[in-house]
Parts: structure tokens; sequence; C-alpha cells
């Protein structure tokens, strides 16, 4: 069944002349002279016969399928089909741009003719007749004009659809892109996944996604990618894969969703930062003085103070940085970090008393 799907295949989409190949005149032979035909012509290309001849192989390959589809009454007709159709479509552009060609010589000389005769006269000086054919001169090269600037228009349009990997949603249009004090940037906070699009996958869509990765924190936006065909690693075809990008609220959720998420949905096929993953370091910028530390409020600014103004003897105070995360975002990732690395030494800890034992 596989051989025949195969086959039907080539029949729909093959661009080389079966009958041409086995050395046929005519599409309509009976199946004993396709059978003679093949017999003749394989073993001329025999690669035995052929050894010198790299080819020789694909040759006889060739052969073979054009005699199973001439052979085969459904995968002929199926073959004959698509023959017609580009035989026709060819003949048709041919056509086409013969007359398309034709119209373009004739505009050319038509304009080259009328402007070299009607540049020499001035308006008050020309007839009814020779005015309307310089309106329709002026009007032919408007229009060749907008043609043009409508064709590049269309052009760019292609090479931004082409460039452009995702199709962003509203929200991500009107979302202000500077962070606000205390935040990270959206980019930092940004979760890629990646999964083939099979088997249940194949209907996943922005809802299913959302409902897996709510687990880690509060999502603020989401942006489907459009679905490629891409090279996986160990597989031998391209693959349909469709790519997530999910913007948390705070980065320790999306660094949580980053460290996690592959380990709680193993069919994924992968969950990265879009970006570099982000440092994790204190966000405070000033220089403490005091030996006690308050605790911070994220997303507000404070200003160093140590004396008047209002401020707090003895009370340390820090600003955020805009693009660094908040200490309270800084401590969770920080305590992440020390639980997988727990786990880590402890599964290591596990094999070695394993390994002693045997």
């Amino acid at each position: 069944m596989g051989d025949f799907k195969d086959l039907e295949e080539i029949a729909k989409t093959a661009t080389e002349d079966f009958y041409a190949l086995l050395g046929l005149t005519t599409f309509d032979a009976e199946d004993s002279v396709i059978k003679s035909a093949y017999r003749k012509a394989s073993v001329k290309v025999h690669p035995d016969r052929n050894p010198d001849d790299a080819e020789a192989a694909n040759k006889f390959i060739r052969l073979g399928i054009a005699r199973d589809i001439l052979l085969d009454a459904k995968l002929k007709i199926e073959y004959d089909r698509q023959r017609q159709r580009k035989r026709e479509k060819t003949l048709q552009d041919e056509l086409l741009d013969g007359k398309r060609r034709k119209m373009k010589e004739d505009l050319e000389r038509r304009e080259s003719e009328g402007f070299s005769n009607l540049k020499r006269k001035r308006p008050q000086e020309m007839g009814e007749a020779e005015k309307r054919e310089m309106d329709i001169q002026r009007l032919a090269e408007d229009g060749k004009r907008r043609r043009k600037e409508h064709q590049e228009k269309l052009e760019r349009q292609r090479q931004e659809e082409e460039a452009s990997f995702m199709e962003p949603s509203p929200e991500a249009e009107t979302r202000p892109q500077a962070p606000a004090p205390g935040q990270t940037a959206e980019i930092d906070r940004t979760v890629k996944v990646r999964f083939l699009r099979e088997g249940d996958q194949a209907a996943w869509d922005k809802d299913k996604v959302s409902s897996m990765f709510a687990k880690y924190g509060a999502i603020d936006s989401m942006v489907m990618g459009k679905d490629k065909k891409l090279r996986i690693p160990g597989e031998k075809h391209k693959k349909t894969t469709a790519t997530v990008f999910i913007v948390y609220t705070r980065l320790d959720h999306a660094h949580a969703a980053a460290v996690d998420g592959k380990t709680d949905w193993p069919s994924l096929e992968s969950v990265n930062w879009a970006s570099k993953e982000p440092e994790i370091k204190s966000p405070l910028n000033a220089t403490f003085s005091a030996p006690s530390t308050p605790v911070a409020t994220p997303n507000k600014t404070f200003r160093a103070s140590f004396g008047g103004h209002g401020g707090i003897p003895g009370t340390p105070k820090f600003s955020f940085s805009p693009k660094t995360p908040s200490l309270e975002e800084v401590t969770m990732m920080r305590l992440k970090q020390a639980e997988k690395k727990r786990l880590e030494d402890q599964i290591r800890k596990q094999e070695a008393a394993e390994d002693a034992d045997v």
C-alpha cells in the first residue's frame, strides 16, 4: 500500500515525460508494447552493463517507475491528466507572454512616436485629436508609474512577511514597550515553547498552551507563531512545528517555566528563553550603610537619603534599575536554582550508591 501511495504521488507531481523515457511515441500504447519498451530500455541502462556511468542506477530506477505507472490504469489516468494540465499551462503562458510582449512593444512605439510628434508643438497649436492623444500618453505614463509603485509595495509586503516569523497579537501592539521601574523588559520575561504538530498536539492552540503554563505564574500575553517546517535533531525529514511566545508578568515566573517546562511536559520539543537567560543579580544600585536591610517593595522607586527631606536616619535607601528584576523575583529565582541543584546532587548520590552496591 505504501508503494502505491508513493507511485500515486509521483504520478500527480512528476515533471519527466515517461513516454519519452521509455521510447514510446503514443500515449495509448498497449501493455505489451509498454513492457517491451521497458525491457529494451532497461537493458541499455542496466548498471551491470554501464559500470562507468554513475547515473546508470538512477536511470534504471526511473525506468521502473515509468513502467509501473503506465501499466496501472488508475495511475496512468492521473499521470496523463496532470501532464496535460502542465502542457496546457505552458502553452497559455507562452501565448500570454507573446501578447504581453507585443502590447509592450506597441505601447513603447506609440509613446515614442507620439511624444516625438507632440513635444514639438505647443498646446494651442494642437488639434483635438492631438490633444486627446497627448492625454492618452499622459494617462499611460501615469498608469505605468502607479503599476510600478503597486508592484514595489507588494514586493515589500512579501519580504516583510518572509522576514516576520510571528503574527503579533493586538494586545502586544498596544502594550507600552518601556518597562516600568522595578520591572524587566518583556523580552526578558518571555519563554519560547516549541512543539510538533502531530497526534493530540495537532489541535493545540493558545488556550491549551496557556492552561499548561499558567501553573508557573500569571501570564501577561501570548503570541502564537506561524507553523513552520523545521528539521528536528534526530529526525530524517522536516516536521511541522508550532512556536508559542509566553510573556509572564514576573521574571521569576518565567524562570520557573523555563527551568521546569520541558520536565513537566516531555512531549514538548523545547522550552527556552526567547532571548538570552537573564542574570540573577541584586537589583540594588546604592551601597548599604546600615546593618539592617528593609524588605524591598517591587515596582517602587526609592532615592538614597540618609538625612533630611523626611528621610529616616539609619535606614538604607536604594533604587531599582528599570531593567533589573525586583528583590523578590531574584530571591525566588535563587531558591529555584538552589532546589534544582539539591535535586541534582541527590540524584548523583543515589546513582553513586547504586554503582557501589553493584
